[in-house]
């Protein structure tokens, strides 16, 4: 009787062990992509803020200019009557923030070291601590989301 004992005993421990393992991975996983979900979300803020910088803009004045092309563009959407003008809109729309986009893309990446392509030299518009934040949050991702 004292060997079936033991072996219910063992056979219960090892079950519970198991369990617990089990659960404490989920928690430890779900915990990850909360860490993950935030260091993409800081990531995503110091790069609108050096998206702002790069512009010459503050956050306030970068966010009415974003809601103000948007407007317009929901404007001309609306103004065109067929699929073909509707077309055209979102591609002249599309060709003017690639050309923009580019520059501050190329600025924003390098973090504002480095001259893009033809550009000349201007003063640093992305200051030194939001390159840091922006490299730390890069990092930040990098290592929780692996």
């Amino acid at each position: 009787m004292s060997r079936r004992l033991m072996a219910g005993l063992t056979v219960a421990l090892i079950g519970v062990t198991s369990y617990v393992l089990v659960q404490w991975q989920m928690v430890n996983q779900h915990k990850r992509e909360v860490q993950c979900t935030e260091a993409r979300q800081a990531l995503k803020d110091v790069q609108i803020r050096a998206r702002a910088l790069a512009a010459g803009l503050s956050l306030d004045a970068y966010s009415q200019e974003e809601e103000a092309k948007v407007a317009a563009l929901i404007k001309a959407l609306d103004a065109a009557s067929n699929e073909a003008e509707v077309n055209a809109v979102i591609a002249a729309h599309a060709v003017a923030i690639e050309a923009e986009a580019a520059a501050i893309d190329a600025q924003v990446d390098t973090r504002g070291d480095q001259v893009f392509l033809e550009q000349r030299r201007m003063e640093q518009r992305i200051t030194v601590d939001v390159k840091q934040e922006l490299q730390r949050a890069a990092k930040a991702v990098s290592v929780t989301c692996d």
